[in-house]
């Protein structure tokens, strides 16, 4: 593999120092240096790999990646907080570690790993990157097909390729490996720990923890084994950790919102993972529709954004742009639940600019947001905030995102 010898070290280090300039010019660059053609393509397109690379992992510069294989790969914060569920555990076998940030996780944990992949590509990948993040004394890297020869292990983990024809699915049958093997490998380990989609909806027979991070939904998990136990459901809120657990308990019952309640939008983990009604009543809190995940109640909760409801409207956009001028708010954040038509119409109708961050011809004048959705009676009700963040920043509690 070209990038991991000693040139090739030297052209992504060429390519770092081109970042920002037009692509020509970076090919250009290298070339003028000695690379060849196909040197200089594969380092830049390496180095485009590293720079998106960053937001997950902060060894993006050290290490080496595929595309498909990046785009499946868990951001740190996600990873560290799974490779802590494998604690009880000395070995951990890396069913299909990819270019292996998860292994790395695990064997930053403290974890002896056996890291299993068997597209070489990817393995040559997985073999220069537990080398380069130090851990090589840690981790060992099999080539080979995870479930025809899993290694021996105290506890595994696995995750299943998506894309194994070569577009996305959901469905855990088509999975590879399928989900009909997975009880089998299980009984192999201890433990076994199963990496899901995130979207993957409650199953009544098995438990399962949906993990969002900055409020966007990253996955879904399945333990068997000693990784089996816990609750029916969990929804993981990461970075803060807040984690809500249930059975999938009912909705109470839908109230109208009121100038002087906080509205919470929750966090997707937990809608995702049905425990809305789990988590309500800690805080007090009631939906404005029965069907429509936006709740109000008398104070933040640490599971959902929050914001102060500061006028009540029907949903007309000529009440609500009068009433945002009235405040004097400036630019506007503008989102929907529930409603027939996306926030960007809306925004269109009450005159809203775009969403893109821009400075405001007003300096100090302050950002509002709406939400437009459905009120207990069905009607289209419009929630107002005139605020100096839009829902940018939540009272009281972490940022928990919108899905």
């Amino acid at each position: 593999m070209f990038l991991a010898t000693d040139r090739g070290r030297d052209a992504l280090d060429a390519a770092r120092e081109t970042r920002g300039e037009e692509p020509l010019a970076r090919r250009s660059a290298l070339e003028r240096r000695g690379f060849t053609p196909t040197e200089s393509r594969e380092a830049l397109a390496q180095d485009d790999l590293r720079v998106r690379a960053a937001a997950k992992t902060p060894l993006a510069d050290r290490l080496l990646f595929t595309r498909e294989a990046l785009e499946m790969a868990s951001p740190a914060a996600v990873a560290d907080d799974r490779a802590r569920r494998f604690a009880p555990f000395a070995t951990v076998a890396d069913l299909g570690a990819g270019i292996g940030l998860d292994t790395l996780a695990l064997a930053h944990a403290g974890r002896r790993v056996v890291a299993v992949e068997r597209d070489p590509a990817r393995a040559a990948c997985l073999r220069h990157n537990v080398a380069a993040a130090g851990v090589a004394a840690r981790g060992t890297v099999v080539a080979g097909d995870a479930l025809a020869a899993p290694p021996p292990a105290d506890a595994a983990y696995l995750d299943p390729d998506r894309r194994p024809a070569g577009r996305r699915t959901r469905d855990p049958d088509r999975f590879d490996p399928p989900a009909d093997t997975w009880p089998a490998l299980a009984a192999r380990y201890r433990a076994l720990l199963v990496k899901l989609p995130p979207a993957t909806p409650p199953d009544p027979a098995a438990a399962l923890e949906w993990v969002s991070l900055d409020g966007e939904m990253k996955e879904c998990r399945r333990g068997f084994g000693a990784l089996a136990g816990g609750p029916p459901r969990r929804a993981l809120l990461l970075p803060a950790g807040v984690a809500i657990e249930g059975a999938g308990a009912p909705w109470p019952a839908p109230r109208a919102p009121a100038v002087g309640d906080v509205l919470l939008l929750p966090d997707p983990a937990v809608v995702v993972a049905g425990l809305l009604g789990d988590a309500a009543p800690s805080a007090d809190a009631r939906p404005v529709h029965p069907r429509i995940a936006a709740f109000v109640g008398p104070r933040p909760a640490p599971w959902a954004r929050a914001l102060p409801v500061d006028a009540v409207l029907p949903a007309d956009p000529r009440a609500i742009r009068a009433a945002f001028d009235a405040a004097g708010c400036g630019d506007l954040d503008v989102r929907t639940r529930g409603v027939e038509d996306p926030a960007e119409t809306w925004r269109r109708r009450i005159g809203a600019p775009s969403p893109a961050p821009r400075p405001d011809p007003r300096p100090g004048a302050p950002r509002g947001a709406v939400l437009v959705t459905r009120g207990p009676d069905d009607r289209y009700v419009a929630l107002l905030y005139f605020g100096s963040t839009g829902f940018g920043a939540s009272i009281g509690v972490r940022p928990a995102g919108i899905p």
